[in-house]
């Protein structure tokens, strides 16, 4: 009976101890060796207090070194100590008593994780998926440089030196030819976690086990928050998609709960997935998951918009939010790269007073630029593009850089086809500019050059000689991208939610909420969040300053900006690929249709008729009226854009905080 009564005594304690190592193991393991120390110094000075000469203290630390490794055999020596004459003030002293005993009691918590480690890895992994309540896991299917870094910073939060963090699991799911173990090694220092998919063991039964959808104790638990990220290389993310979002459809009853991050360059995958989330069930989304379309190459040039966004050129004379020259771009190497570029360019440099012009360089235009057309059929809108075939190691670029008609450029992106002559490019270019600055030939100021680089310390820009060097800079470094902060892009999500948020509070019968809309409509709400820092620039004000100036219409500079709204918004629709329709067209859609939304905006066809110029929106919007029966101000939507700027800032902030948004 006795025995029964003890044994809760001795479980309880023992499952506090599993919970503890299993949490704050890197904590544990070095509180515990410095018990072990104490344990060594107990028992030293214990054996030094009954020496005589200098050859009983050489054999007391050596005793002492004994006692402490026969600690690890679980023994001790503790009654030695009581026999010996001279440790009374040792052995009498109940706080040294306890400090020994939490000694030992370490050395067992130091053999309990070894053992843990070597032999329960399994065990103590599959107890942390089903019934640890991490407040988040991070689901990553792959197992290659890319996907063990982005593990490590997520685990970390972006600090790999730190400690992980103890709320996270990241679980890596790889496949049947990985090496299972050597995996396994190198993810153990920030916890991760590795599992084979095979046969029996498919993407469904691993987020049975992470309890996708399920609380993690029935009654008083709380559901998880769930990544799944599929990386690049996937030849079945399509399948994947489709795999998870019907699964959580049945298992989870919160939406925001689940995003699905996937790696695609594919244009097909691309547009399937994006057909999954337009998909409607009962007037809502069938599948109200966010869904998350990611492709390197556009994270890489999204971190060489942030370093140096378009408004931040001081030679395009910003003042009152308008531009007082054309913002000329050009575009060395026209691969992957150089388009997205480009396309970005696009998105972001659309400025009142200006147009912008891009000329592109690579020997091989004349190949890719037809298709290149053909794919982005709206581009005169918003951009006047040469292509000119010119190899970089002729005297022809040189000579083009020299022309009259060239010059004044304010961006140059080098993307060839390596580093090292990305590089040379940058450093030929900047002698080339230095020296007509030097003959007081050129016009215009030294433009931003930024240059591509995969692989970290070939090139470092000094910023610490000249405001020139300070114009040259490095983007698309793998070991920036594959950060929780670009890939999860919390921030910008944020931001992006609250867009939504308000633009649901001004327009109800429009109202959807962001688990309902499409990928597309979520990237246009993210689009517009990721500009709002270069409207601030534009106004010149600070934060608290654009509240007052934007509260009206009727302000110059509202009316400046509502315009750079259209500009911005016209460069995004023509970057994803859509092209413009006239009234006519609209007119007989809608007499084919009778659908007043298809009519002026199409998806299937990626049309629109607001892909117009700021001045033409008031006879667009008037013909719309008389072909629909609808009142309609197409220029009023994007002032309330304008108007609502900061109101998107108080409702980010607010969700930053995790109050009610």
């Amino acid at each position: 009976m006795s025995t029964f009564i003890a044994l809760p005594f001795v479980l309880i304690p023992f499952v506090i101890l599993v919970c503890l190592m299993l949490r704050y193991q890197r904590s544990m393991v070095r509180i515990c060796f410095m018990f072990v120390g104490c344990g060594f110094l107990i028992y030293t000075s214990g054996y030094l207090s009954a020496s005589e000469g200098f050859a009983d203290m050489i054999f007391a630390v050596l005793r002492g070194v004994l006692s402490t490794a026969r600690m690890f055999s679980i023994n001790e020596d503790y009654r030695d100590l009581v026999n010996i004459k001279g440790t009374q003030w040792l052995t009498g002293n109940i706080w040294i008593k306890i400090l020994l005993w939490c000694c030992h009691i370490s050395v067992i918590v130091l053999i309990q994780s070894a053992l843990i480690f070597w032999f329960g890895r399994k065990l103590v992994d599959g107890f942390r998926l089903r019934f640890w309540p991490d407040d988040e896991v991070y689901i990553i299917k792959g197992c290659d440089k890319k996907a063990l870094l982005l593990g490590e910073n997520i685990a970390t939060r972006d600090s790999p030196r730190n400690h992980p963090a103890t709320e996270r699991v990241v679980l890596f799911l790889i496949g049947e030819d990985d090496d299972e173990k050597k995996i396994g090694e190198k993810v153990a220092h920030f916890g991760g976690i590795v599992y084979v998919l095979d046969r029996n063991h498919d993407f469904s039964y691993y987020l049975k086990m992470a309890r996708l959808g399920r609380k993690i104790w029935p009654v008083f638990g709380k559901e998880k928050k769930y990544n799944i990220i599929l990386m690049p290389g996937n030849t079945c993310a399509l399948e994947d998609v489709q795999h998870i979002v019907k699964y959580a459809k049945m298992e989870m009853t919160k939406p925001e709960k689940l995003d699905v991050f996937v790696f695609t360059s594919s244009e097909w995958d691309r547009e399937k997935i994006e057909l999954i989330t337009r998909e409607k069930d009962d007037g809502g989304r069938k599948y109200p998951y966010t869904i998350h379309i990611v492709n390197e190459v556009d994270l890489v040039i999204r971190q060489m918009i942030e370093k140096y966004h378009p408004v931040k050129c001081h030679d395009l004379g910003l003042k009152d939010g308008k531009a007082n020259h054309n913002f000329t771009v050009m575009i060395i190497g026209f691969g992957a790269v150089g388009q997205t570029a480009l396309l970005r360019l696009i998105m972001n440099g659309q400025f009142v007073g200006s147009r912008m012009r891009a000329i592109v360089v690579d020997r091989n235009v004349d190949k890719l630029k037809e298709y290149f057309k053909h794919r982005y059929p709206g581009l005169n809108l918003c951009c006047d593009i040469d292509f000119k075939n010119v190899d970089v190691h002729s005297d022809e670029f040189f000579s083009l850089l020299d022309k009259d008609e060239y010059s004044g450029v304010d961006y140059a992106v080098i993307a060839l086809h390596g580093d090292n002559i990305n590089k040379q490019t940058a450093l030929d270019m900047r002698l080339h500019y230095d020296r007509k600055i030097y003959d007081n030939q050129k016009n215009g100021g030294f433009p931003i050059i930024a240059v591509s680089e995969k692989w970290r310390g070939l090139y470092e820009a000094n910023k610490d000689k000249n405001e020139q060097d300070e114009k040259i800079f490095i983007f698309g470094q793998l070991e920036d991208i594959y950060r929780e902060s670009v890939i999860i892009r919390e921030e910008t999500d944020i931001m992006a939610k609250a867009v939504n948020d308000v633009y649901n509070k001004n327009n109800p019968k429009w109202k959807e909420e962001w688990a309902e809309r499409s990928w597309f409509d979520q990237e246009s709400n993210r689009a517009a969040a990721d500009f709002i820092p270069a409207m601030l620039a534009l106004t010149g004000f600070s934060e608290n300053e654009t509240r007052n100036h934007l509260a009206e219409e009727s302000t110059p500079i509202a009316a400046t900006l509502a315009q750079t709204e259209h500009l911005r918004w016209n460069a995004f629709h023509v970057a994803m690929g859509w092209r413009p329709i006239s009234i006519e067209e609209m007119r007989r859609c809608y007499d084919e249709t009778k659908n007043k939304k298809i009519c002026r905006k199409n998806p299937k066809t990626r049309s629109h008729v607001c892909l117009a110029t700021w001045d033409e929106l008031g006879e667009i919007s008037k013909a719309y009226g008389q072909i629909t029966g609808n009142t309609e101000d197409f220029q009023k939507a994007d002032y309330d854009i304008i108007e609502n700027v900061p109101s998107f800032l108080e409702k980010a902030k607010k969700r930053s905080q995790g109050k009610k948004a």
